[in-house]
């Protein structure tokens, strides 16, 4: 199964250069370890250079979405590790390891 997740730029940026190899995430889906993630960067409004720039470089209605816009940027992992015991994890919430497939250069 493939889980599409968004993932805000300071979140992103250490996923795609290796230096995050996981991800806490609200444990809402059914991860199973061999799944793969397929980590979206969005960003938010308040922190879209582009919100007042008078032309942006994509279309307004291709980029907004649910408060922000996508950016294009995806990474693909492999989850290889799910821990969401309560002794470590806040309740309702899942730590998962993680393995790049695809994205980063």
């Amino acid at each position: 199964m493939v889980h599409a997740v968004k993932c805000y730029p300071k979140y992103f940026a250490p996923l795609s250069t290796g230096d995050k190899t996981f991800e806490v995430r609200k444990n809402d889906r059914p991860y199973r370890v061999g799944d793969y993630l397929a980590v979206n960067e969005f960003v938010p409004e308040s922190e879209d250079p582009y919100d007042n720039m008078p032309e942006t470089p994509i279309s307004t209605d291709e980029r907004r979405a649910d408060g922000g816009r996508y950016s294009g940027k995806c990474l693909i992992f492999k989850i290889t590790y799910i821990l969401e015991e309560l002794e470590f994890c806040k309740d309702g919430m899942v730590i998962l390891g993680l393995h790049c497939v695809k994205g980063r250069e």
